[in-house]
């Protein structure tokens, strides 16, 4: 009597799909770029995900003073809730303790445009620097930026000391600006902030034109931070001028 032999073929996808998953995973916050104010002097994002190892939901809502180049009062709003519950319901708690803001500024009125993105899943794409047209149009009528980022090693913090990784911050310099050769620098860290954890790496994710002529261009730059399951990325926003302010 023959015995039934099941198909092997299910068994043989589950483990190659088991083969094609990392073991160990930090999280990568999702963007949401909300806008500027109606001249530029403030920009507002979001980032929002699910926490590796506990599996909470979180939001975060940045506001931007990009004059001052630093966060309004009382910002950012951050919004975190056990694994009991959704991302959704994270990013209505969190949308609604920052919706004042947002009307107070008309945010949603003026979203920018995407010049270029860049997301770590990209596999080719350099990840420290990007070349993109200063407006998105079809066909290109614009003039070209070149942006580049360097990593810059300092001495581990007493609470990153364990991590994986160099502890790095970072410098960006145009190299290119309305077509033409450049050479300024339009950022450079002197410390490592402590908000962004135990950072090991960086990568120009995105850069947001404002609508106005007088909004500045954003660098949304996705950090790598030494975290629980693995790296985890969050997001900060710079400012860069290409040339010096008026």
């Amino acid at each position: 009597m023959l015995s039934k032999v099941r198909n092997p073929l299910p068994h043989l996808l589950l483990t190659i799909c088991g083969f094609a998953q990392p073991a160990l995973a930090g999280d990568s916050a999702r963007l949401n770029v909300i806008g500027y104010s109606e001249g530029g002097k403030i920009f507002a994002f979001e980032e929002y995900g699910v926490l590796d190892g506990s599996g909470d939901a979180y939001s975060n809502y940045y506001f931007l003073d990009t004059k001052a180049d630093k966060f309004l009062p009382e910002t950012p709003i951050k919004v975190r809730i056990d694994n009991e519950q959704s991302v959704a319901k994270v990013r209505g708690l969190a949308h609604k303790k920052a919706e004042p803001l947002v009307k107070q500024y008309n945010l949603e009125d003026n979203p920018g445009y995407l010049l270029t993105y860049n997301p770590v899943s990209e596999v080719e794409s350099d990840p420290h620097r990007v070349r993109y047209y200063g407006y998105p149009s079809s066909p290109p009528r614009a003039q070209t930026y070149t942006l580049v980022l360097k990593e810059k090693l300092f001495p581990a913090s007493k609470d990153c000391l364990n991590m994986t990784g160099n502890y790095s911050g970072f410098s960006l310099a145009f190299t290119e600006a309305l077509s033409e050769p450049s050479n300024r620098v339009v950022y450079e860290d002197k410390q490592v902030p402590a908000s962004r954890n135990c950072p090991n790496g960086y990568r120009i994710g995105a850069v947001i034109a404002g609508e106005s002529d007088n909004a500045p261009m954003v660098a949304m730059i996705a950090v790598s931070s030494f975290g629980f399951e693995g790296n985890d990325e969050r997001w900060i926003a710079v400012p860069v001028h290409p040339f010096e302010e008026q």
